[in-house]
């Protein structure tokens, strides 16, 4: 492994992947070499929002950037996201990242269900990265800026800019730096009035206070007691909590004027007079799960400060009558934890596998994702097939189609998809497209087969794709529907 002769500090608001692509240009190493040294993983530095291996990374670092789970915390985006989980959930991710990677880490954070987006594009204030040059000798992403319901600099009162790079970051093979690195274009965040200013303003220094929360720290259901209790102070809830839907519609409607066309703020387009849409899901007696952005829209909505937020919230937590119970630990971690300490104390990869109580197969996936040296056993499924059906997999090739192709079981496939996170991205990514093309053109040869049909009477032909598109590609359905749409039927 090279040694990394220059290591940067690490400024309290830069992010992890800033700081990693920094290393790699003050030490001239390549990307994949930078991050194995730093991770002892060919990606991890390149993944900006959540973090992994950084177990190693802190034994790598010699704990000079400080403790694994304060980098976690306040360096990358897991700390935005970890107040809301129940506090035996965020512990054993926490302790996932510090071992390994978690593969389906945004699908347990719920982030693919919440329907804000799992893309998180990175973002800066021109302003800061001149400050930053002068104070430091360069510019760096600083995380508040990235956190998701953050699109203004609240510093200098003005709208971030958007580094927009048409490359998934999983296919990316650099990192992409302020002023420096990959090439990309930038979009400033559209805001048009004072108003709609002082609203996101607001919306992000929620964020902050959001953020550095521990994890685990608020609980939905005393969240939703918060809710009701700050809508009944404004006459949008009765004394039982049922929400008064036509004020509440009016009422966030004319709160975030003009806001629903920024960028990642589409949520605010399902507050509807059917259905209240931000408060409606999270207010409810049994609330439904929330993106941490949702949360911060209806506090900003309801609480002039964070101080007044937090009392209420103190207020709701002492009336509730049920005591708030968190669900037993998963034992993953604590499994993943003694396989790893056996094969460093010179167990095989199948005796460390029966103590820890896994399947061999598991045992070597668990390996390889934690970086551990064993001899692998002979294996049919060859280096080059290896490659060839990965080419297969990133252009998107059905899992079943590949190991009848390379005569493996389907599982094999599955576990390639399994230890490879990037791999997997882009495998879904590639099928995502694949399924958007074909929908495209079934619902434009119905479209042209039925030119003058209204929508009721599509949507009830077999097979119209009309719901997907609505649901995965509705900027499309709704430039290819002109004369039929409304642009208030969209919310």
């Amino acid at each position: 492994m090279p040694m990394l002769l220059n290591l940067p500090k690490l400024i309290p608001d830069q992010t992890l992947y800033s700081w990693c692509g920094w290393v790699q240009a003050w030490n001239g190493l390549g990307p994949v070499a930078t991050s194995r040294c730093l991770f002892g993983s060919p990606s991890a530095a390149l993944m900006h929002d959540f973090p992994s291996f950084l177990g190693l990374f802190t034994e790598r670092t010699e704990k000079k950037l400080g403790e694994a789970r304060a980098v976690a915390l306040r360096h990358t985006l897991l700390g935005y996201f970890l107040p809301l989980a129940p506090a035996s959930l965020a512990e054993h991710l926490l302790q996932c990242v510090v071992i390994g990677s978690v593969p389906d880490l945004k699908m347990k954070l719920g982030i693919p269900a919440s329907r804000i987006g799992g893309r998180h594009p990175l973002k800066g204030c021109p302003a800061c990265f001149e400050e930053d040059e002068g104070r430091h000798g360069f510019a760096y992403w600083h995380v508040a800026e990235q956190l998701p319901s953050v699109m203004v600099c609240r510093k200098h009162r003005r709208p971030l800019q958007i580094a927009w790079d048409p490359v998934t970051p999983v296919h990316r093979r650099g990192w992409l730096l302020p002023k420096r690195g990959l090439k990309r274009d930038w979009i400033e965040v559209p805001v048009t009035t004072d108003e709609q200013m002082e609203r996101l303003l607001s919306v992000a220094t929620l964020s902050v206070h959001f953020a550095a929360m521990e994890p685990g720290t608020l609980d939905p259901r005393v969240l939703a007691k918060t809710y009701q209790l700050a809508l009944r102070g404004r006459g949008l809830a009765t004394e039982k909590g049922s929400l008064r839907i036509a004020a509440l519609v009016r009422a966030t409607r004319s709160h975030y004027r003009g806001i629903e066309d920024v960028p990642g703020f589409e949520a605010l387009g399902s507050i509807t007079a059917d259905w209240p849409g931000l408060a409606g899901a999270l207010a409810r007696r049994r609330p439904r799960p929330g993106h941490p952005l949702k949360h911060i829209l209806l506090l900003s909505m309801l609480f002039d400060t964070w101080a007044e937020f937090r009392e209420t919230y103190s207020e709701a937590l002492a009336a509730t009558e049920e005591p708030i119970h968190s669900p037993a630990i998963d034992s993953h971690a604590v499994q993943l934890e003694a396989f790893r300490q056996n094969v460093i104390d010179g167990d095989s990869i199948r005796a460390a596998s029966a103590k820890a109580g896994i399947c061999t197969t598991t045992g070597v996936k668990w390996a390889t994702q934690l970086g551990l040296t064993f001899t692998a056993r002979t294996k049919s499924f060859t280096e080059a097939q290896k490659r060839k059906a990965r080419r297969k997999l990133l252009a998107g090739s059905d899992v079943d189609d590949v190991a009848t192709e390379f005569s493996v079981s389907r599982i094999t496939i599955n576990r390639m998809l399994g230890s490879d996170p990037s791999l997997q991205e882009a495998w879904r990514f590639a099928r995502f497209v694949a399924t958007r093309t074909q929908v495209r053109k079934r619902f434009q040869a119905l479209l042209a087969t039925h030119p003058n049909l209204p929508v009721k009477a599509l949507r009830s032909i077999r097979g119209n794709g009309y719901m997907w598109l609505y649901r995965h590609d509705r900027p499309w359905l709704l430039d290819h529907l002109p004369a039929l749409w409304q642009p208030s039927r969209l919310r």
